[in-house]
C-alpha cells in the first residue's frame, strides 16, 4: 500500500534523500519487486544526486542492480555524483558501486579509471572476502569491456581467491538435474570450476558445444525475473567463457513433478 501511494504522488520532493535510499534497498534486501515504484524514485534521485553521501549512493544504486532493475539512463546520470564521491567511500561501498555497475553494464570511465585504482589500493587490506568477489566480477567486466584498468596484481589474486572458494553445496535439485541429465545419455561435469573462476552447477557437451548448467533456485531470482547476481554470472560465463548458459528455474523443474520421462523431454528441448 505505502508503494502504491508513493508512486500517485505529484513528486518527492518531502522525502529526505535517505528514504531516496533506503526504500529500494528495502525492497532490493527482501527480494521484492516493484518497477513503478523504482522508476519514480530514480527519477527523483537523478533529481536530488548532489544530497548523496557515499553510502546512499553505494547503498542505492547495489539495491537497483541486485533488483535486477537495469536502468542505463539512472546509472550514466549518476555516475559524475559517484566520481565525486568515490574517494570518501569505505571498502564495502567501494565494492557496492563497482559490481552495480558491472550488473548494470553501463561504461562510466570517468568513475572507474586509475584513480578508483588507487583508492582501492591504499584500502587494499581492509577488503572483506564478499567485497573482494564484487571486485573480481568488477574486473571481468573490465575486460567484457576491452578496457585497459586492471586492479594491481596483488589485489587481483586475492579478489580471484576469494571468488573460487565461496559457493553452496549442490542442492537436491541439482543432483535431481544432472541424475536426469546422465539418464539422456550425456556426461555432466558437475560443479564445473571455469577459467575465470565461476562455478557452473555442471557442463555438458552436445554435439561439441559445450553448455553450462544452471539450476537456479529462488535466490536466483527477484519474483520470477533474474536477480542481478544472476544476470552478471550469465552473461560474464557467455561473454568471456563462450559458454552458452542453459537455466533451469526451479519452477519449472518442480513442475513437472517425478516424472523422468518429461523431465528428460525439457532438458532435451532445453539443450537443442
Amino acid at each position: 500500500k505505502a508503494a502504491g501511494h508513493i508512486v500517485l504522488l505529484d513528486n518527492l520532493d518531502e522525502f529526505r534523500v535517505q528514504h531516496l535510499s533506503n526504500i529500494p534497498w528495502s525492497y532490493a534486501t527482501a527480494k521484492e519487486s516493484h518497477p513503478l515504484l523504482f522508476q519514480k524514485i530514480a527519477d527523483a534521485a537523478i533529481k536530488r544526486q548532489n544530497e548523496f553521501n557515499p553510502q546512499g549512493v553505494a547503498n542505492f544504486l547495489w539495491a537497483y542492480a541486485t533488483n535486477g532493475q537495469i536502468d542505463q539512463h539512472l546509472f550514466s546520470s549518476l555516475a559524475p555524483s559517484v566520481e565525486i564521491l568515490l574517494s570518501s567511500c569505505n571498502t564495502q561501498e567501494l565494492a557496492n558501486v563497482a559490481w552495480a555497475y558491472a550488473v548494470a553494464n553501463v561504461a562510466a570511465p570517468s568513475v572507474f579509471n586509475y584513480a578508483f585504482i588507487n583508492v582501492c589500493l591504499e584500502k587494499e587490506d581492509e577488503f572483506i572476502i564478499k567485497s573482494l568477489c564484487q571486485l573480481r566480477q568488477w574486473q571481468l567486466w573490465q575486460e567484457e569491456l576491452k578496457s585497459s584498468v586492471r586492479l594491481p596484481p596483488s589485489l587481483q589474486k586475492k579478489c580471484y581467491e576469494a571468488f573460487i572458494s565461496r559457493g553452496p553445496g549442490p542442492s537436491l535439485l541439482q543432483d535431481d538435474v544432472t541424475a536426469e541429465l546422465f539418464s539422456i545419455g550425456l556426461q555432466p561435469e558437475k560443479g564445473k570450476l571455469t577459467e575465470r573462476g565461476y562455478r557452473l552447477d555442471a557442463l555438458v557437451d552436445v554435439n561439441g558445444n559445450k553448455i553450462g548448467i544452471e539450476v537456479d533456485g529462488p535466490f536466483h531470482f527477484v519474483g520470477r525475473k533474474p536477480a542481478g547476481t544472476t544476470i552478471l554470472k550469465h552473461r560474464q560465463i557467455t561473454n568471456l567463457e563462450g559458454i552458452r548458459v542453459a537455466s533451469i528455474p526451479y519452477w519449472e523443474w518442480e513442475e513437472l513433478g517425478m516424472d523422468s520421462g518429461k523431465k528428460q523431454i525439457y532438458l532435451r528441448l532445453l539443450l537443442g
